[in-house]
Protein backbone atom coordinates (compact mmCIF):
# COMPACT_ATOMS: atom_id res chain seq x y z
CA UNK A 1 0.00 0.00 0.00
CA UNK A 2 1.25 3.41 -0.83
CA UNK A 3 1.69 6.58 1.46
CA UNK A 4 -0.74 8.45 -0.51
CA UNK A 5 -3.27 5.44 0.16
CA UNK A 6 -2.64 5.42 3.69
CA UNK A 7 -3.33 9.62 3.70
CA UNK A 8 -6.55 9.36 2.22
CA UNK A 9 -7.88 6.13 3.95
CA UNK A 10 -7.13 7.55 7.75
CA UNK A 11 -9.24 10.83 7.73
CA UNK A 12 -12.27 8.05 6.74
CA UNK A 13 -11.34 5.60 9.68
CA UNK A 14 -10.50 8.55 12.18
CA UNK A 15 -14.06 10.24 11.15
CA UNK A 16 -15.93 7.00 11.76
CA UNK A 17 -14.47 6.52 15.34
CA UNK A 18 -15.07 10.21 16.53
CA UNK A 19 -18.89 9.11 17.45
CA UNK A 20 -17.44 6.49 19.45
CA UNK A 21 -14.96 8.10 20.95
CA UNK A 22 -17.74 11.19 21.79
CA UNK A 23 -19.72 8.73 23.68
CA UNK A 24 -16.56 7.06 25.85
CA UNK A 25 -15.50 11.23 26.34
CA UNK A 26 -19.20 11.49 28.25
CA UNK A 27 -18.81 8.60 29.96
CA UNK A 28 -15.63 9.39 31.57
CA UNK A 29 -17.29 12.98 32.05
CA UNK A 30 -20.28 11.32 34.12
CA UNK A 31 -17.74 9.01 36.19
CA UNK A 32 -15.80 12.12 36.68
CA UNK A 33 -18.91 13.35 38.33
CA UNK A 34 -19.85 10.00 40.36
CA UNK A 35 -15.75 9.47 41.69
CA UNK A 36 -16.00 13.39 42.46
CA UNK A 37 -18.63 13.39 44.45
CA UNK A 38 -18.70 9.90 45.85
CA UNK A 39 -14.78 10.39 47.05
CA UNK A 40 -15.77 13.48 49.03
CA UNK A 41 -18.11 11.66 50.96
CA UNK A 42 -16.03 8.97 51.27
CA UNK A 43 -12.73 11.14 52.60
CA UNK A 44 -14.83 12.96 54.88
CA UNK A 45 -14.71 16.06 52.95
CA UNK A 46 -18.47 16.35 52.14
CA UNK A 47 -21.41 15.98 54.69
CA UNK A 48 -21.41 15.49 58.09
CA UNK A 49 -18.87 13.55 59.30
CA UNK A 50 -19.10 11.37 62.42
CA UNK A 51 -19.38 8.23 63.90
CA UNK A 52 -21.82 5.08 64.36
CA UNK A 53 -21.86 3.10 67.25
CA UNK A 54 -22.95 -0.11 66.36
CA UNK A 55 -25.96 -1.89 67.71
CA UNK A 56 -26.57 -5.01 65.67
CA UNK A 57 -24.94 -5.95 62.15
CA UNK A 58 -26.61 -8.22 59.35
CA UNK A 59 -29.89 -7.96 58.36
CA UNK A 60 -32.35 -6.58 60.67
CA UNK A 61 -35.51 -4.75 59.02
CA UNK A 62 -34.04 -5.51 55.52
CA UNK A 63 -30.42 -3.56 56.03
CA UNK A 64 -27.45 -5.49 54.28
CA UNK A 65 -25.19 -3.71 56.86
CA UNK A 66 -24.75 -2.11 60.26
CA UNK A 67 -27.35 -0.38 62.11
CA UNK A 68 -26.28 1.94 65.32
CA UNK A 69 -26.56 5.64 66.51
CA UNK A 70 -24.76 8.39 64.48
CA UNK A 71 -23.40 10.95 66.62
CA UNK A 72 -21.76 14.30 64.70
CA UNK A 73 -18.23 15.40 65.30
CA UNK A 74 -19.29 18.72 66.29
CA UNK A 75 -22.34 17.17 68.27
CA UNK A 76 -24.66 18.70 65.63
CA UNK A 77 -26.85 15.82 65.10
CA UNK A 78 -27.84 12.61 66.44
CA UNK A 79 -29.56 9.80 64.89
CA UNK A 80 -30.43 6.74 67.05
CA UNK A 81 -31.72 4.67 63.58
CA UNK A 82 -28.88 5.37 61.42
CA UNK A 83 -27.60 2.62 59.18
CA UNK A 84 -24.72 1.94 57.02
CA UNK A 85 -23.76 -0.48 54.87
CA UNK A 86 -20.36 -2.12 54.91
CA UNK A 87 -19.37 -5.36 54.09
CA UNK A 88 -17.38 -5.96 57.80
CA UNK A 89 -19.80 -7.13 60.76
CA UNK A 90 -18.25 -5.67 63.97
CA UNK A 91 -19.13 -6.28 67.70
CA UNK A 92 -21.95 -4.48 69.20
CA UNK A 93 -20.40 -1.49 70.50
CA UNK A 94 -17.93 -0.73 67.95
CA UNK A 95 -17.36 2.81 66.33
CA UNK A 96 -17.48 3.20 62.74
CA UNK A 97 -16.36 6.29 61.02
CA UNK A 98 -19.46 7.54 58.89
CA UNK A 99 -20.85 10.51 57.06
CA UNK A 100 -24.16 11.26 56.53
CA UNK A 101 -25.40 12.68 53.46
CA UNK A 102 -28.57 13.35 53.66
CA UNK A 103 -31.54 12.82 56.48
CA UNK A 104 -30.45 8.67 56.68
CA UNK A 105 -28.48 8.25 54.17
CA UNK A 106 -24.72 7.13 55.75
CA UNK A 107 -21.89 6.17 54.14
CA UNK A 108 -18.17 5.31 55.41
CA UNK A 109 -15.21 6.87 55.88
CA UNK A 110 -12.16 5.06 54.99
CA UNK A 111 -8.79 5.46 53.08
CA UNK A 112 -9.67 2.85 51.41
CA UNK A 113 -13.10 4.04 49.71
CA UNK A 114 -11.38 6.71 49.10
CA UNK A 115 -8.26 5.58 47.32
CA UNK A 116 -10.93 3.82 45.41
CA UNK A 117 -12.77 7.27 44.04
CA UNK A 118 -9.51 8.58 43.64
CA UNK A 119 -8.51 5.44 41.10
CA UNK A 120 -12.18 5.85 39.26
CA UNK A 121 -11.54 9.83 38.95
CA UNK A 122 -8.19 9.33 37.07
CA UNK A 123 -9.95 6.68 35.07
CA UNK A 124 -12.81 8.52 34.04
CA UNK A 125 -10.25 11.55 33.19
CA UNK A 126 -8.45 8.65 30.91
CA UNK A 127 -11.55 8.29 29.39
CA UNK A 128 -12.41 11.98 29.07
CA UNK A 129 -8.72 12.92 27.28
CA UNK A 130 -9.99 10.55 24.60
CA UNK A 131 -12.06 12.32 22.28
CA UNK A 132 -9.04 15.72 22.46
CA UNK A 133 -6.25 12.97 21.94
CA UNK A 134 -7.77 11.48 18.83
CA UNK A 135 -8.57 15.13 17.13
CA UNK A 136 -5.17 16.04 18.14
CA UNK A 137 -3.47 12.82 16.42
CA UNK A 138 -5.76 13.66 13.52
CA UNK A 139 -4.48 16.82 13.06
CA UNK A 140 -0.48 15.70 13.29
CA UNK A 141 -0.02 15.08 9.83
CA UNK A 142 -0.40 18.47 9.47
CA UNK A 143 1.43 20.38 11.90
CA UNK A 144 4.49 19.71 14.02
CA UNK A 145 2.77 21.73 16.85
CA UNK A 146 -0.53 19.12 17.03
CA UNK A 147 1.96 16.50 16.52
CA UNK A 148 3.90 17.67 19.83
CA UNK A 149 0.43 18.76 21.40
CA UNK A 150 -1.25 15.19 20.48
CA UNK A 151 2.19 13.32 22.44
CA UNK A 152 1.90 14.96 25.10
CA UNK A 153 -1.79 14.02 25.85
CA UNK A 154 -0.99 10.77 24.69
CA UNK A 155 1.92 10.45 27.17
CA UNK A 156 -1.01 11.92 30.08
CA UNK A 157 -3.71 9.41 29.40
CA UNK A 158 -0.69 6.55 29.51
CA UNK A 159 -0.10 8.34 33.06
CA UNK A 160 -3.58 8.61 34.13
CA UNK A 161 -4.24 5.32 33.29
CA UNK A 162 -1.40 3.91 35.32
CA UNK A 163 -2.59 6.12 37.98
CA UNK A 164 -6.16 4.26 37.62
CA UNK A 165 -4.18 0.83 37.79
CA UNK A 166 -2.18 1.66 40.95
CA UNK A 167 -4.60 3.28 43.00
CA UNK A 168 -7.49 0.65 41.97
CA UNK A 169 -4.76 -1.88 43.61
CA UNK A 170 -3.93 -0.18 46.34
CA UNK A 171 -7.23 0.36 47.11
CA UNK A 172 -8.17 -3.40 46.96
CA UNK A 173 -5.50 -3.94 49.16
CA UNK A 174 -6.37 -1.53 51.71
CA UNK A 175 -9.99 -3.11 51.30
CA UNK A 176 -8.72 -6.31 52.70
CA UNK A 177 -6.44 -5.51 55.28
CA UNK A 178 -8.22 -2.82 57.03
CA UNK A 179 -10.75 -4.09 59.70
Amino acid sequence: MSTATDRTARPAQVRAGLPLLLVISVIGLGLLVLGGYRGAYAAGLAGTPGTLTVVSCGQPAGVDGCVGVFRATDGSVTDPGASVATSARPAAGKKLDVDRRGAGDYGPISLAHSVGWLALILFALMLTCSLPSALLGRRAADSPRAARAAGRLGFAVFALCTGAGVFGLMALVLSFTSS
